[in-house]
């Protein structure tokens, strides 16, 4: 008698054991660290026991009267189910409850409206302190607080540890910041060693007055069509110095250098975004069920492709017309009447203009200088980009006869390690620069060095505001700003 009880006991703790680790097994995918009111959810639940009298409750933790049971769909020949077109009707703490399987989820919800404050806040702080470091810090730990329910305190300390400290912490944004690191220490040795100069004095006599320097900053954009990243740095660096010496504000140059850059690369039908539109592309038709070329759809596309064609049309309308508007219109004045190229109190992203980085008087000014190694970067970019595009293309069985020769160029380019090679590109051409400064006995081993160190000071603002937007893109993707929008 006793053996059969203590078997019937065994049995009932062995299923009761059973239904404990079913339910310490359901989670809920892709969960998010706060909700939304006025936002509809789709929650998938995994390592579901199939059970048809399963029910779902969504139960307010301050109003228990506040209860609604959720709609279940399971997914065919899995462990899972969805809870589709979920609403949390009021902000404050909720509990989905699973009853006959005592499994609960905590869910945070906040009002919809406040996760479009963070991204508010920082455009408002940079509108009125003109401080773009201050204004985006701001953001994140407004951001953070809400995220950490609403304590300043624990959202500074996380906007610094959960955001700020890992926004760079994936390949690809190391690679960016490396590369414009060390694109700027390239621009230090060729300043110091008198490229700089040197192009400008050759630049002068084509670009000689304000329009055809607008112009020439405008063509250099639209020629360096292949990649965003590269196009900014490059232009931007190569043309400043001609530009401020024909009095071209600083602010006018940046417009024609952002008016080209993402906006070239957009509508290029060989750059580093192809890839990613024709797998966006790829995606959408394979969820309508169309058997379309993605490639021919873009490349149909691109009359269509309206704010990077008027963009490139109204900077070049700007650059030869030289007609400005409001803060512009006072920037160029300033620039021209004054020789003013900065605002005053402005700090530059760059400060590549330092004396540190100004050629010693005795240095010939010498345009190949600056231009051989600018040239290195732009064509290991290309080298590599083909080369690490055709390797990759060709592994995943992308290339065959049957693709049109501009099919078969994007193929490769789009399936390029991009980052990669911007990141080895910009080494390489700041190890050119320093042999050729050395070579000619411009610069010591040291002074060569020491430039590119310098050139990599001058680019730590730049890097931190990198890092601030992307922390500030985190916060809106944690506080969904773009769902409720």
């Amino acid at each position: 008698m006793r053996f059969t009880h203590a078997l019937i006991y065994a049995l009932f703790l062995l299923i009761a054991l059973q239904a404990n680790l079913s339910a310490a097994s359901i989670h809920i995918e892709k969960r998010k660290p706060v909700y939304l009111t006025g936002v509809e959810y789709n929650f998938k639940l995994t390592s579901v026991p199939k059970d048809s009298t399963l029910h779902f409750f969504l139960t307010s933790e301050t109003n228990q009267t506040q209860q609604q049971e959720l709609a279940v769909r399971w997914l065919a020949k899995t462990n899972a189910l969805q809870l589709k077109n979920v609403q949390f009707p009021s902000s404050g703490k909720y509990i989905l409850s699973i009853p006959k399987l005592n499994k609960n989820f905590r869910f945070v919800v906040i009002p919809g409206w406040l996760s479009l404050l963070p991204p508010a806040i920082a455009i408002l702080f940079a509108l009125l302190f003109r401080q773009v470091i201050l204004a985006l810090f701001a953001g994140i730990w407004l951001g953070a607080t809400f995220v950490f329910d609403y304590n300043p305190l624990t959202g500074f300390l996380f906007s610094l540890t959960k955001y700020i400290g890992v926004a760079p912490a994936n390949k690809e944004r190391m690679a960016i910041l490396m590369f414009s690191l060390a694109l700027g220490g390239m621009v230090g040795v060729i300043s110091k060693s008198g490229g700089t100069q040197g192009i400008v004095m050759s630049l002068k006599q084509y670009a000689s007055d304000r329009r055809r320097g607008q112009l020439a900053a405008w063509l250099m954009g639209v020629l360096i069509f292949f990649d965003d990243y590269a196009n900014t740095l490059i232009v931007g660096n190569t043309m400043r110095p001609l530009t401020d010496k024909l009095r071209i504000s600083r602010e006018k140059l940046s417009y024609l250098v952002d008016s080209t850059a993402a906006p070239v690369a957009n509508i290029a039908i060989i750059s580093t975004w192809i890839g990613y539109q024709l797998s966006l592309m790829n995606d959408a038709f394979k969820v309508l069920g169309l058997d379309v070329n993605a490639y021919i759809t873009f490349f149909k596309t691109i009359p269509f492709n309206f704010y990077p064609l008027f963009t490139l049309a109204f900077g070049f309308f700007v650059a030869i017309t030289g007609r400005d508007l409001f803060s512009m219109y006072k920037a160029e004045k300033r620039a021209y009447t004054h020789g003013n190229v900065l605002r005053d109190g402005a700090v530059p992203l760059a400060d590549l203009d330092n004396s540190e980085l100004k050629p010693a008087p005795e240095i010939p000014l010498r345009w190949y200088n600056a231009f051989i190694p600018i040239a290195t970067v732009i064509l290991i970019t290309l080298a590599g980009l083909w080369f690490t595009g055709y390797y990759n293309a060709q592994s995943q069985g992308l290339l065959n006869s049957s693709l049109s020769k501009i099919h078969y160029i994007s193929t490769v380019i789009g399936h390029a390690q991009s980052f990669d090679v911007l990141m080895w590109a910009s080494f390489l051409g700041g190890f050119v620069a320093i042999l050729m400064s050395i070579g000619q006995r411009l610069l010591s081993l040291n002074q060569a060095l020491m430039a590119w160190v310098g050139g990599v000071k001058a680019m730590v603002i730049a890097a931190i505001i990198l890092t601030l937007a992307w922390s500030i893109g985190n916060i809106c993707t944690d506080l969904q700003t773009a769902e409720y929008v």
